[in-house]
């Protein structure tokens, strides 16, 4: 486990809206672990290998899902996430990112595109700081 992650002393309000696929929209990269790819090309009766080599990029900087022309998420179809069951990591942990945990204004940020932030009941510190530490841990060069 490396440095332990810094959580805001604010009311964290989370709960995400049916239909709502805003995150899966936003520009930028998703980062995957190796039990991602073992995880989503057992779904998609795939080996890890021809998942890895028809779905991912990988570099110096990591292994990443390739991201389309159109933007968005390769997964994202009309009626939500087609891998949803088992999507990756950073999926998963979303909004609860240890960049976004941090402070009150990283946490409001989120409400520009995600109608979530701010909705349902408060949710415990213990509930949100093992999430964001196992994005820290999985992506320590990439969700701080």
């Amino acid at each position: 486990m490396g440095e332990p992650v810094e959580i805001g002393r604010f009311a964290f309000r989370f709960q995400c809206q049916p239909g709502c696929t805003e995150c899966c929209k936003q520009p930028g990269e998703v980062w995957i672990t190796p039990e991602d790819v073992s995880r989503i090309a057992a779904w998609l009766g795939m080996e890890p290998e021809g998942f890895q080599r028809q779905f991912c990029v990988e570099d110096e900087e990591g292994l990443r899902l390739a991201i389309p022309s159109s933007d968005s998420c390769v997964f994202l179809e009309p009626n939500g996430c087609s891998i949803h069951p088992v999507k990756p990591l950073q999926c998963r942990a979303f909004p609860f990112w240890p960049e976004n945990v941090g402070s009150r204004h990283a946490w409001r940020a989120l409400r520009r595109f995600c109608p979530g932030v701010g909705e349902g009941e408060i949710l415990p510190v213990e509930q949100i700081r093992p999430v964001a530490q196992e994005c820290a841990d999985a992506f320590p060069d990439h969700l701080n």
